[in-house]
């Protein structure tokens, strides 16, 4: 697992890394943390999968905390943000621009351990992949990328920018089941399988996916699928 630490406090970074490497060690997983002072270096070093996670600090000289983390949820969306700081003020700031965590300084051990088992089981799920034939080769499309999957003459793989059509003679249900057993991935009619990370809303008897797409939900499995998103919602993204 690869993290950042952006806070113009030396003296606060070397805590978090302490108690950072206490928690990895506990739970015997690998570590990588890299430290920074300002913003603007960090935003430098930044890829789409360069970080798993960033401690970012509200209050630094230059680009604050709030600006810095719009950046990261355009250019790597799937590293997650926790803020630091010392005031309270900015929580619903925070929460706005998707932050994971806001937490309060001084941060402690308990603080630590609230929140980052969650975040190692969000890597996990990130790195599970779905292995379809597309064209005459293996692919391997991450979970974490796929919108919906759709049943038409073929099985389609809606990503954010892209559609892959499966050319496996394996049926719909056979090439999804691995999908439905992940929390993300709910079946919302026949044919049709949907990502509720990548789900903006149900308007009427529709999924509005991020993209802008419309995915039809049966009229038989509205009731439960609403249920299941707004579940979803407060028990992940809320």
């Amino acid at each position: 697992m690869k993290i950042a630490i952006i806070d113009d406090s030396a003296t606060d970074r070397e805590v978090l890394v302490t108690l950072l490497h206490m928690f990895f060690e506990k739970i015997n997983l690998p570590v990588d943390i890299i430290e920074f002072s300002c913003a603007e270096s960090f935003l430098t070093t930044l890829e789409p999968d360069t970080y798993n996670l960033c401690f970012m600090d509200i209050f630094m000289d230059g680009m604050n905390g709030m600006e810095a983390s719009q950046i990261v949820h355009k250019a790597a969306p799937d590293c997650m943000v926790i803020f630091l700081s010392s005031s309270d003020q900015y929580i619903g700031e925070g929460y706005r621009v998707r932050a994971l965590r806001y937490l309060l300084k001084p941060i402690t051990a308990e603080k630590i351990q609230e929140f980052l088992p969650e975040c190692v089981e969000r890597v996990v799920l990130s790195q599970r992949r779905l292995s379809v034939s597309i064209g005459r080769k293996e692919r391997q499309i991450p979970f974490s990328k796929i919108l919906y999957a759709l049943s038409s003459s073929k099985t389609e793989i809606h990503l954010l920018n892209n559609v892959f059509t499966v050319s496996s003679r394996q049926t719909f249900a056979q090439i999804t089941a691995p999908l439905l057993e992940d929390y993300r991935f709910i079946s919302c009619g026949r044919g049709v399988v949907v990502n509720m990370a990548h789900t903006l809303k149900i308007d009427k008897d529709c999924f509005i996916m991020e993209n802008g797409d419309r995915v039809p939900i049966s009229r038989r499995r509205l009731s439960d699928v609403t249920d299941r998103f707004i579940d979803f919602q407060f028990e992940y993204l809320i």
